[in-house]
């Protein structure tokens, strides 16, 4: 995609909050041709991973080729939905209104068991109680103005 500095970013809020790389908007919730089976699995509450044929390495739903071979030859499996938090941040200032009004949150870097790291809340009831390598289960939650998502809870017990 070719675009000049003179044209002006389109914004299009219909569909949640605008996730922005410079003046260029990739959407949030649209399904582009690769993940249109992770978007149906989300409305189905589901987490769908894509599986590769060739070496059977789970890969990220927006992966193109495969991280270990290079194959662009997928399957799509339901993710076990348990992992632990490999990175995560608390949100105290919000970049648009529409999450301020959720803020203080926490948004994390999840490993999980099958091996892809995946961006997402992290719900807790005590926020402070989110640490590196805390397992994590697998919810849907609504955010923002984006409808329900994937979303990780401190796992009890």
């Amino acid at each position: 995609m070719t675009r000049t500095t003179e044209e002006p970013a389109q914004m299009d809020w219909a569909h949640g909050t605008p996730i922005m790389i410079g003046p260029w908007l990739l959407g949030l919730g649209d399904p582009s041709p690769e993940t249109v089976e992770y978007w149906e699995g989300v409305a189905a509450r589901k987490l769908m991973l894509k599986v590769c044929q060739a070496c059977g390495r789970f890969n990220h739903p927006r992966r193109l080729f495969c991280l270990t071979c290079q194959s662009d030859a997928f399957t799509w499996q339901e993710a076990k939905g348990t992992g632990s938090v490999y990175t995560f941040s608390m949100v105290t200032r919000a970049p648009t209104e529409a999450f301020q009004r959720e803020a203080p949150y926490t948004v994390g870097i999840i490993e999980l068991d099958e091996g892809v790291f995946f961006c997402s809340r992290v719900i807790a009831a005590d926020q402070s109680a989110v640490a590196i390598g805390s397992p994590v289960t697998l919810a849907f939650a609504q955010v923002g103005t984006s409808g329900e998502l994937p979303v990780f809870e401190l796992a009890t017990g």
